[in-house]
Order: structure tokens, then sequence, then C-alpha cells
């Protein structure tokens, strides 16, 4: 039977350090993801060749923890090179190593420095279908094989080099023999005694020392070493030699062996190690302490940091990028539509504060935040464990969407992203193709600009009980326009074209003007290549990114001289920042500028002294 129940118990007073060790738990970020490496030294080619490649040698392995998952194959090179290097050195600290050659590769033999791509390396070979969810894909730290191989020009060159250094040393020796036997045929050369193996008497000093010092002591100062290493170690002595035949007594008619006398030399002994000398001790400045305490008996811990920022759970979808011919072939491209094969969990930190938004445009606003994924996205916005990012929503919070009343379609900026970049792309697209069929070299040079990356976030509330009505979990209560963030923030922004104007927003003197003249340009050819259909407006950003643009079209086209065909019944596309009248008076309002003027791109000019005519959608 159990016991009985007794009340309260002393672990019931843990109950407070419990609570917040699991309140921390909660609200902490995931782990970080690592792996381990095994490094090992190679040399091309080989008897022993492992892998069919290279053999080993020196015994020289090593190993490496907690790597950076996320780490690409160019990061690892310098990891290896510096693990291993050292122990090359130790090897064969005499040959001139080489270590520019040394190449890094792994279990596939890829050569790591020549494996461009920026994506990590291992970090795919790291996740594996969850155990409870096998379409879900769980991270697992595994150890990766790295080896550093010396090329097969240089290991050659320090075979030789190993000869060389052999027959020098086995020369050495010959040397030394010689002088040896020659001190053996000269009997005035060396003064030799007979003693036999078990009496090893041990080296004295002088022989004045020895006759007034006990027997024992005697034996213990003296040391005999055969004849033939005496004349290399010590200059011979015969008075010693004497002095010991006559101390131990040994019958010289009896020899076993010969030995010489070495009187020891006093070695230089180092001086003892000293104490490094501490600095003083000196007392705290008193007015210094007296302000400190009197500062910290004030000061109250803010929370106000950690109050305001909200965690979301969402679920994340990539906004691709896809060429506008794959869009006109595929009816299911010619919207951004949620793919839930492309989804990945995570958790959005929201910081709520005033400080915390970044701008707040015409119809949405924008605010800093933090993203973290389980696991990371293998590339773009999310691949990193803690990524900082924008993130954007309406002025109006949603009300909560269920089966029955969700929108199917994805809000208007995430899918005017998706069609900016697809007509961007074959902007540059139509500069490739017309350069290269050029007949005249380019006079300026095409500046590179893309849109920034996006990501769509739905957050899902949770479930929590309330006195008037519950919240059940699982329903989408948000839904988030995830951006990479511009470096330099507002001091970087600018504003190149305006959605209400064709023209340049930016004077010819001021900064980013060139930008401005080749986002008119590319108008330009946007709506020529499209039969004034569509061009992107509202160019806004960094020298380098671009940021929320609008689609501009003009809800009724002329698709004959006399009839006039509705693209949208009559109603905007895309967003509200469709202004109608800025595609209709295009071809009469644009500017056309030294990229539009060049011959090797073959556009009309348009203009307030020109009567442009539209190209054919396909030229």
């Amino acid at each position: 039977m159990p016991p009985p129940c007794l009340g309260y118990t002393s672990q019931h007073s843990c109950y407070t350090q419990e609570y917040d060790r699991w309140a921390r738990w909660t609200y902490a970020s995931p782990p970080a993801e690592t792996i381990s490496l095994k490094i090992l030294a190679h040399y091309e080619g080989g008897p022993r060749c492992r892998c069919s490649q290279t053999t080993a040698f020196g015994n020289i392995c090593e190993g490496k923890k907690d790597i950076d998952a996320l780490i690409s194959a160019h990061d690892l090179v310098p990891i290896a090179l510096d693990t291993i290097i050292p122990k090359v050195k130790r090897f064969c600290p005499s040959f001139p190593w080489r270590f520019n050659e040394f190449t890094v590769h792994d279990t596939d033999w890829v050569d790591l420095a020549e494996h461009r791509s920026p994506v990590p390396f291992f970090y795919s070979q790291c996740l594996q279908p969850a155990h409870k969810n096998p379409k879900a894909m769980t991270f697992k730290s595994k150890q990766f094989t790295l080896y550093v191989v010396v090329p097969a020009a240089q290991w050659l060159e320090f075979e030789v080099f190993m000869e060389k250094e052999k027959s020098a040393d086995s020369t050495t020796e010959d040397a030394s023999a010689a002088i040896i036997s020659s001190d053996k045929g000269d009997g005035e050369q060396l003064t030799t005694s007979s003693h036999t193996p078990s009496t090893l008497p041990v080296a004295s000093t002088s022989t004045e020392d020895l006759a007034h010092r006990p027997f024992h002591m005697q034996v213990a100062q003296m040391t005999f070493v055969p004849a033939r290493i005496s004349s290399q170690i010590a200059p011979h002595n015969d008075e010693a030699m004497e002095a010991t035949d006559a101390l131990i007594g040994t019958a010289a008619t009896t020899p076993t062996m010969k030995w010489t006398v070495i009187s020891p030399t006093p070695a230089a002994t180092s001086p003892p190690r000293k104490i490094p000398a501490l600095a003083p001790f000196v007392s705290p400045s008193w007015t210094h302490l007296w302000e400190a305490l009197k500062s910290g008996r004030k000061s109250e811990l803010d929370v106000n940091n950690v109050l305001t920022q909200a965690f979301e759970t969402i679920q994340f979808y990539p906004i691709p990028t896809q060429l506008l011919a794959e869009i006109l072939e595929n009816p299911q491209y010619c919207s951004f539509n949620l793919d839930l094969s492309e989804t990945y969990p995570g958790r959005l930190r929201v910081d709520q504060s005033p400080k915390s938004f970044i701008g707040i445009g015409g119809f949405k606003t924008a605010q800093s935040s933090l993203l973290m994924l389980t696991p990371p996205s293998p590339s773009g916005l999310g691949s990193k464990v803690h990524d900082n990012v924008v993130i954007k929503r309406p002025f109006l919070r949603p009300p909560t969407l269920n089966p029955s009343t969700s929108s199917t379609g994805p809000p208007p900026g995430a899918n005017t992203l998706y069609w900016a970049k697809a007509l961007l792309t074959m902007t540059y697209d139509f500069i490739d193709s017309a350069i290269s069929s050029a007949a005249s070299v380019l006079p300026f040079k095409i500046p590179h600009l893309r849109f920034v990356e996006a990501r769509l976030a739905l957050a899902h509330s949770q479930f929590t009980k309330g006195l008037v009505k519950p919240k059940f979990g699982g329903t989408v209560c948000s839904i988030y326009l995830l951006e990479e963030k511009i470096k330099g923030g507002s001091a970087t922004f600018t504003k190149y074209i305006h959605n209400m104007d064709c023209r340049p927003s930016l004077s010819v003197h001021e900064d980013g003007y060139d930008i401005a003249e080749f986002l008119a340009f590319t108008q330009h050819v946007q709506y020529s290549k499209t039969g004034g259909l569509v061009f992107i407006s509202d160019y806004q950003g960094s020298r380098t990114l671009l940021m929320d643009p609008q689609i501009l079209m003009d809800p009724f086209v002329p698709s004959h001289p006399r009839h006039f065909h509705s693209i949208g019944d009559g109603s905007d596309v895309f967003s509200e920042g469709n202004v109608e009248s800025t595609v209709a008076s295009f071809e009469k309002h644009h500017e056309c500028n030294r990229f539009c003027k060049w011959p090797g791109f073959g556009l009309n000019e348009f203009g307030a002294a020109v009567t442009g005519v539209c190209e054919s959608l396909n030229p």
C-alpha cells in the first residue's frame, strides 16, 4: 500500500526554484547546432592507399568539437590546416614544407577550396526524419572526416630529402668508426685497466681526493667506460687510471673488458626558477566605493526590455523566384501560393516597444524581429539559428482566421514581390542578351541590384483558458511578411522612383542618381517588352538591395484599336498602390536617358516630343 498523505513535505520548498527554471527553459532559444571533425594528414599516392587516393603518415590525427553546423566548405579549410600544420612541422622540422600547396578533402574526395557554394557543407547530412512526424526533419550532430593532403610532387621531394639525411648520417658514423679503430692500434694513446664487469666503479674527480675518502665514496665517484669510446668522450688520464687500480685492488692480469677512467666535468646548473612577484595589494578607493554603493541602493531592475518581447509560433513559407517564361508556361505559377511541402516551423520574437519600429508607411508598419526556425532553412532567409529580420504587417490586425473564413490568396505584398523579382530577372536577361550580340562596346557600367529575400510567416494562436471566451490553438491569428535587413538602415535608404511618376526622384547631382537613372531604363524595357502591360515602380532601397516595389498596370489595356480589354475587371490586381495614370501616360512622360538611347538595346525613344509605339510581346 502507498504511504498515507502527510501534507506538505520538504520538497515543496523547491517549488519557486523549479518554477523559475522551467520558465527559463520555456522561453529559451533553441540550442546551437554543432558537428565534430576528425582531421588526418595524408600524402598523395603510396602502397597503402586509403580511399584509393592517399596514404597516412606520421600517425597524425586530430579531432575538433563544437564546430558550427552551418559552416561552409570555404571556412572548413583554415580550420583543418591550422590543426594539422603544427603536427606536420613537428613530424619533420628540417624539411622546408610548402603549406600553401596542401589541400583539404572530404571522404568523397571533394576539394573544399574549390567548392565555392555558400550553402552549409555538412548540414544536410545531419538532418533526419523526426521520430513522431517523419515529414518533419530534425538535426542530429555527427562526426565528419577531413584529409589534409600533401601533393605527390612535394612528398617526393621530402623522400629525396630524407635519403640525403640518412646518407649524411651514415658518412658521419663511418668517420667516427675510423677514428676509434686508429686509437685502438696506438698503445701509447690509451691507458687501460682490467676489471671484471661485476665490479663497475664510478668516476672520481682527482686522485688526491680519492686517497682521503672512504672506499665506498671513492668507488661512487669514479666512472669507467670502454676504451673504444673514451677517446671521444674525455681526455686520457693515466694518473686517475693508476689510482683506480690501486684502490680497487683488481689484478691486471685477468682482464675481461678494457675500461678507461673519465673524470666528470661539473655540469652547468640552471638557477632555481623565480616565483613571480605579486602586485602589492591596494585598498579600494573609499570615495568610489561609497558612490557605487549609493547608486546600487537606488537602482532598480529594468524589466521593460523583457516585458515588451512577444513570442509567436509560426509556419515559415519561402517566396520563390520564378522566371517570367516559367510563369507564362505554368498557370499554377501565375500567383504566389502557400506550398505546405516547403514550410518550416519556428518561432518569432517580436519587439513591441516603439523604438523597434523601423518605419510606418501608407499601408503597413515595419519593425525589427528575431527569427528562430527548427530546423533552419537550407539557404537564404532563416538559414541561421537566430536571424535578424524585418517584419511587415498592415496597420489593423486581421481577425482570427479559420478554415471557413480564411482567404485563399496570399497577402498583396508577397504577390507583388513575387512578380517584381520575375520582371527584374527578365530585364537583366534582356540586357545580357543585347550586350552579347551588340556590334559596339557598352560605354557605361550596368548596376547590379536585386530585391530583398522575403518569406511569409503565419502566426498560430495558442490554447488559453479565459473567463469569458477561450481561444483555441492552431488558428492563424497574424500574417507577417519577413524581409532581410538592409545594412546601414535609414542612412542608406533612398527613394529612387515614385509610383506616381516615371521619372527619377533625385536630381542629377544627388548621390544615387546613377541608380535611379538605370531603374528608369528598366521601366522602359519592361513596358516595351510586355507590350505596355506592366512594369515595376516605387523603386526604393540601397545601392544593391531594393524593397517594397509596386507593380503598375492599366486595368483597361487596348487589345484592338477600337476595343479595350479588362485585366482585373476594372479593379487593382496587385495592391492599392497601382496608379493607373502613370501607366497610361508612360510614353508621354518617360524621359529616355543614356541607357535607353544606346543602340545596342534597340529601344524606341519615348518622351514629350516622341510618339512611341509599343513593341510586340515577342520582339
